[in-house]
Formats: C-alpha cells, structure tokens, sequence
C-alpha cells in the first residue's frame, strides 16, 4: 500500500485555521485492526511515511504552511525523526501510554528547545490519571465528552493554573453546540465535524436574509442551462462585495494573465461559459458565509475540485462539470444553516445533482462519500468504494492533494486567507 494522507482541520476560539491533524493510512490500520502490528512493523511504516509524505513530498504543501500535528512512536521520538520537518510547523503527538523515561524527558526538551511543539494525545480527564507528561505538553489533545464537562473544567482551571502556556484541544466534536460547550470549559483549539454540520432552529423562517437570497439567487441563475450572462452580470454588479472579489480572483496570479480584467463581461470572454458557471458559484458561496469558519469554503472547493478531477478516473468524464458543482454545494446545508431540502428547491439544483446531495445514493452519491470517508481516514470505505470503480487510494491521494492546492491558491486569489 502506497502513502495515503488525510488532513483533519484544527481551529481556534475564531474558527480560524490553527493547522491540521494528519492522519496516514498505517496509523489508522493499527488503531483498528483487532491483532496489534509488531512494534519494529509500526515504526518502520510510521518513518517511511513521516520520510516519503511529509518530507519528500513536502509537509507545508498539505497544510497550506499551517502547524501539522503528525503522530509519532517513541522509537521514532527517540531516533529525532522529528528533525528531518521544520519546526515551524510540527507539532509532534505522543500517545499518552508513552513513558516518561530519562531518554525520552531528554528528547522532549532537545526538541521542544529546537522550537518543536509536543502533544500529548488522548488523554481524558476524567478516566486516565495524570502522567508526566502532562508536565512536558505544549498542547493536551483531550477527547471531549459532555457529560464530563464539570471533570474537564476543573482540569482546564488547574491546567491553566500550573501551565499558563500549554493550550487545550478539545477533540471529537460533532455537534457545534459542544463547541461552544468546550469553548466555556476553557478550551483553546478545537476539532471535529461540529463547523460542517448547520445549526437548524425549530420554527425558523426557511428563507434567508436579503443579501443572501440575492446571493442564492445568483446561484441559481448561474447553474441554469440555459443561463442568463445578462442577468447573472447585472446581479453581480448590484453587489459591491461579489464585484470585487470576482474580479479579484480573475486577477489573480493562478490564471497568469498579461493584462487585468476590468468587468464582468470581460471576466466572461476570458474564461468561456462552463469555467464562469464555476466561477460564479464559487464566488456566491463567500458572501454566504457570515459568522462561519472560512474553512467550510475552503473544504467545499476542495471537494469540487476532487470531483472534477475524479471523474475521467471513474467513468464519468462527460459529468465532470455536474460532480464540480455537487461537490461545491455539498456543505451548504452548513453554511446557511438550512436543511438540504430547503438548499435544493430555492436552488433549482438539476435533479441528478440535487439526489445525492440530499440521499448520498447512486453514482454521484457513492463519490459523495468517498471524499467524506477520505477527509475523516475512513480508509477502509474509502477503498470499498474506491474499488468498485477499479481506483488506488494511492490515485484518490494523489487527486486529494491537487484539489487541496488549487484551492489554496483560488482562495488566496479570491480572498483575505485567515
């Protein structure tokens, strides 16, 4: 098996990017599989993977030069492995069933003195008692559980008390009500699905606020078929925001042009009808994305981009355009914190895009979830469903980074990156 990398966002109080867990392929086999792999099997995987994804290929490239937490075993801590990734950006996860022996208290600091950030991984408040190296952390990943929330509180207090400096992660979050749970338990950095999943209030009005019902509207005029350049050209220029960030992002240094775009006809001329359906979309979904991590846009267009770029892979190349747009809107139930049948019909989503987004069935549907199951190192889904279309994941890794890059430089193009 080749090397297979998922990224999993870590925010802050902001919801601004902090940096990203990654997650690779032999660290999650081990975790799941009921026979343990040897301890010289794990470390030998474990460094060829730290050497070939994270060195060779380049740790900045998949965190977009945000910190990686990246887990390590102590033979690895031991052999200073860790010095081969600028300390700028590792942060290197201990398992908490770790020992705090001489060699390994001596590792710690020559690397935490070399400016590296250690985590201690997994530790949970409220079952394991407390180990030194809680004393050694610059960051504690904890588990989060509601139900111990008066557990965890008391350990943040004390925490904070002893270590003013270590910092709090608060992992596992589903919901975004536990992420302003953990937020008054003293948390610092945040993890989990919570920023992906709307927050839908009994009894609220289905239609948006004005701005954005302008805003999907615009996104449904661009995905007619038959669209309306007119139209489409005179709501974005209604629009002072959307003006400026579109013509922003036709600007930008990703389309090397010679010369700037002025309007939006010529916006247009430059990039043909189905890129500016794209475009337009893309650029609809920043002004819906008040009060939420810019993130979700961020992962949205990643996801778009890993369809689009799937597709000849899987048979569906003539559906490239369809997958780009299913992906794109994949996360709007987030963003506008509506249930998907309420994104669909004020869309007017073609019914092949709209299913899938709303069931997850079919074809489409079946790459719906095979990005899910990527992005969360669901690695044995993944290659159930990568198999049925005779996909590597070692190919879905490599389509997972492109979509990741073109994004970071669309995003830095189109706006103020956080």
């Amino acid at each position: 098996m080749g090397i297979c990398v998922a990224r999993q966002p870590v925010f802050n109080k902001g919801l601004n990017i902090y940096g990203y867990e990654l997650v690779y392929l032999d660290d999650s086999r081990k975790e799941k599989n009921s026979v343990e792999i040897d301890g010289a099997t794990s470390d030998r995987h474990s460094s060829q993977t730290i050497i070939h994804s994270f060195h060779d290929f380049g740790i900045a490239r998949v965190t977009n030069n945000k910190r990686g937490f990246v887990r390590f075993t102590e033979k690895l801590l031991l052999d200073m492995v860790a010095t081969i990734l600028p300390s700028r950006i590792l942060v290197i996860e201990l398992a908490k069933t770790i020992l705090l022996t001489p060699e390994v208290t001596d590792s710690c600091r020559n690397l935490q003195d070399k400016g590296y950030l250690i985590a201690l991984d997994g530790f949970r408040p409220h079952e394991d008692p407390p180990t030194p190296l809680l004393d050694m952390a610059d960051i504690i990943n904890v588990e989060f559980d509601r139900d111990h929330r008066d557990e965890f509180r008391e350990f943040a207090v004390k925490l904070h008390k002893d270590h003013p400096q270590t910092q709090l992660l608060a992992k596992k979050l589903e919901k975004p009500s536990e992420f302003e749970l953990a937020k008054k338990c003293d948390f610092t950095l945040f993890q989990g699905n919570f920023f992906s999943k709307p927050t839908i209030v009994k009894n609220k009005a289905l239609l948006p606020a004005p701005k954005r019902l302008q805003t999907l509207q615009l996104i449904r005029l661009s995905l007619d078929p038959d669209v309306d350049y007119k139209a489409v050209s005179d709501t974005i220029k209604q629009d002072i925001s959307l003006s400026f960030q579109l013509l922003r992002v036709i600007n930008s240094m990703h389309f090397g042009l010679r010369y700037t775009v002025s309007n939006i006809r010529q916006a247009l001329t430059i990039l043909g009808a189905m890129e500016f359906k794209k475009w337009v979309t893309l650029i609809s979904l920043y002004g819906l994305c008040d009060n939420k991590p810019v993130e979700l846009i961020k992962l949205s267009m990643v996801r778009a981009r890993f369809m689009e770029l799937l597709a000849p892979d899987v048979g569906m190349a003539d559906h490239a355009e369809d997958l780009f747009l299913m992906g794109l809107l994949s996360l709007m139930d987030a963003i506008m914190d509506m249930p998907m049948t309420a994104i669909v019909a004020q869309t007017n989503i073609s019914t092949h895009i709209a299913a899938p987004l709303l069931t997850h069935d079919g074809e489409f549907g079946n790459l719906l979830k095979l990005i899910a199951c990527y992005e969360q190192s669901d690695w044995d889904q993944a290659k159930i469903i990568a198999a049925r279309y005779e996909v590597s994941l070692e190919r879905i890794f490599d389509i997972y980074i492109q979509a990741i890059e073109w994004a970071q430089r669309l995003y830095v193009g189109g706006a103020p990156y956080n």
